[in-house]
């Protein structure tokens, strides 16, 4: 034995805590400035796409893991 419990070493999963949200807000943010500076700066069109593209991407993800986590929490 090496005097440690299996579950004391052993890292939670992202999609527990806080860590779901913090990487759905940081898409989303880097999605705004993306945006914004597509818009902003003249021949910069392709950050305002791309940033629509980081916007939709964390809404899937944030969708999928709601979705996946509504199971798990039912009991019988």
């Amino acid at each position: 034995m090496n005097g440690s419990s299996p579950d004391v070493d052993r890292p939670r999963p992202i999609e527990e805590g806080p860590y779901l949200l913090t990487l759905f807000l940081l898409l989303v943010i880097a999605a705004i400035v993306l945006g914004i500076v597509g818009v902003a700066a003249e021949g910069l069109f392709y950050l305002l796409v791309i940033g629509i593209v980081v916007l939709v991407a964390a809404l899937v993800y944030l969708g999928m893991h709601m979705r996946g986590s509504g199971r798990h929490q039912r009991l019988r």
